[in-house]
């Protein structure tokens, strides 16, 4: 089977190609190999016991069980509305809690129905959870309405803000229910397999595309 000779520029067009298809290939294996090292010190911590919250919070507790216990701000119930928990739409309420300490924490405490009334608000409560830090919004997250009590993000400073907490809040933590598990998503290799495939198929059409088409017999004359 007989080739062409591919042109200075095919050259270094395929293999820029060939190359970048390569390295977003082992990009997402390295990255594969960060999010398993992060799934698993994230269920490292989780494995914890429930310890009380420390004091001062270091970046190393978050996923770790805690227990809070104090008494509930007034008028801090927040309405998280038409979240799905265990397969069902409700609405996530938490509120604030004051501990002995002085500290005031936000915590997920219960799930009603989508659009219910809020209940009583309990004058202090004792608590096992999982202490986290609010992720950043999505680009399609609304925005918080603080006048109608409907937050889609977890903004521990507005809700101290939206209670009448002064002093002792504690910036960027909050609470969830002691059962959260993780749900970050892992496609990275599926996205190698992806790329290095393209890288494969790529290097085939480039071999393709150089072969030399065999002449084709100029058809015979018939006799006269």
């Amino acid at each position: 089977m007989a080739f062409r000779r591919p042109t200075i520029l095919t050259l270094i067009l395929g293999a820029g190609c060939l190359a970048t298809l390569l390295a977003l290939g082992f990009w997402q294996l390295d990255r594969l190999a960060w999010k398993n090292a992060l799934l698993a010190e994230v269920q490292e911590r989780l494995d914890h016991l429930p310890d009380p919250l420390p004091k001062p919070i270091l970046p190393e507790w978050e996923y770790r069980p805690v227990s809070v216990v104090g008494s509930v701000i007034p008028n801090s119930w927040f309405r998280f509305p038409a979240r799905t928990v265990n397969g069902e739409v409700g609405d996530v309420l938490m509120l604030l809690i004051s501990q002995d300490d002085g500290r005031v924490i936000p915590l997920e405490h219960s799930v009603i129905a989508f659009g219910a009334s809020l209940p009583p608000l309990p004058s202090a409560i004792a608590r096992e959870g999982v202490l986290r830090r609010p992720a950043v919004p999505g680009f399609f997250t609304p925005d918080n309405n603080l006048v109608a009590n409907q937050w889609y993000s977890v903004d521990t400073s507005a809700m101290y803000t939206a209670a009448g907490v002064g002093q002792g809040g504690v910036d960027g933590y909050y609470v969830v229910a002691r059962d959260w598990q993780p749900n970050f998503a892992n496609n990275h290799l599926q996205y190698a397999i992806t790329w290095l495939s393209l890288a494969g198929v790529f290097v085939v059409i480039f071999v393709l595309f150089h072969r030399k088409k065999k002449p084709t017999s100029a058809p015979l004359k018939s006799a006269q």
